[in-house]
């Protein structure tokens, strides 16, 4: 009999994900002979432990119910175990950026059906230092937007709480710049920048297109840097951010590369698939088919 374990965040999605993938389990069991075990997380580290205890208990796959913070943990457990377990993860977070790169279903029958389909990706993951991450690390302005934003807001508004936050920051983040240097594959560069983001799939944020030429499984990592702009650039950026032909004004500067190295003599708080992650300097590097991931 399959054993799956899973791993989720009882406050992500309005409070709904513990139902959500309950259901899911529910219609698995009713057609295939699958024991699930599940367990909640309670505080930071909670899901990377429960993850590092499953690879080595034998499951078959981990479910990762929550938003990017919950997958972030429990890609860190797999990574950091012997035995590389699978990984299934289902959306039910606010944002949920990873996912809809993989075009996961959020409905609780549509992912009950990806689990008996059982079709598998392996894909690539980065490395920041001593940890990993799934998606995205970023720094400059904005990176606290994430972390600002309450519980509360975000069972109220959804993802709608970070773009309000954002829209009242954006007239004091815009002048917070920092001379950075950039080590992408030996080629060094030295950026004013307001923003850098690291990306391992194409989108973040909700923006699906921040990297558009980016794949999850070509052992490549994504970088785009917007350097200090005026406002009437900034507006050009924001505007072409939608259908990915930012990467084209002289203010955004994309490039790929497996090792990135990041320093500035300014400590910059680094975000983590939306965890803090530490500070600048930073060594991130590509992990080439890395895991195997559930996909439609």
């Amino acid at each position: 009999m399959k054993k799956y374990f899973v791993i989720y965040n009882p406050t992500s999605g309005k409070e709904l994900a513990g139902q959500k993938i309950f259901s899911s389990s529910q219609i698995v069991m009713e057609n295939e002979a699958v024991e699930f075990t599940f367990f909640a997380t309670k505080k930071k580290g909670d899901g990377e432990a429960a993850a590092i205890r499953g690879c080595e208990e034998g499951y078959d796959m981990i479910i990762s119910c929550g938003g990017d913070g919950t997958v972030h943990e429990v890609l860190n457990g797999i990574m950091k175990s012997s035995c590389k377990t699978k990984l299934a993860v289902m959306p039910a977070g606010t944002v949920n950026d990873f996912a809809a790169q993989l075009k996961i279903p959020k409905t609780y029958a549509n992912f009950a059906s990806l689990l008996m389909k059982q079709n598998f990706k392996t894909i690539d993951v980065g490395r920041i230092n001593d940890n990993y991450f799934v998606n995205v690390v970023g720094g400059g302005a904005f990176m606290n937007i994430p972390h600002d934003v309450t519980v509360e807001a975000k069972t109220i508004l959804g993802k709608y709480a970070y773009y309000f936050k954002a829209a009242f920051e954006v007239p004091g983040q815009l002048v917070n710049t920092n001379n950075i240097n950039y080590n992408i594959d030996g080629v060094e560069c030295n950026i004013n920048t307001l923003l850098f983001l690291v990306i391992n799939s194409s989108g973040a944020g909700g923006f699906n297109k921040l990297c558009p030429k980016a794949k999850i499984d070509d052992g490549l990592l994504d970088i785009v840097i917007f350097e200090k702009a005026n406002n009437a650039d900034l507006l050009q950026i924001f505007t072409r951010v939608f259908n990915g032909q930012h990467i084209t004004h002289p203010k955004v500067h994309y490039m790929q590369g497996k090792n990135i190295k990041i320093d500035c003599e300014k400590k910059i708080p680094i975000d983590t698939d939306g965890d803090m992650g530490g500070v600048v300097p930073a060594e991130i590097s590509s992990v080439h088919n890395a895991i195997e991931i559930l996909v439609p």
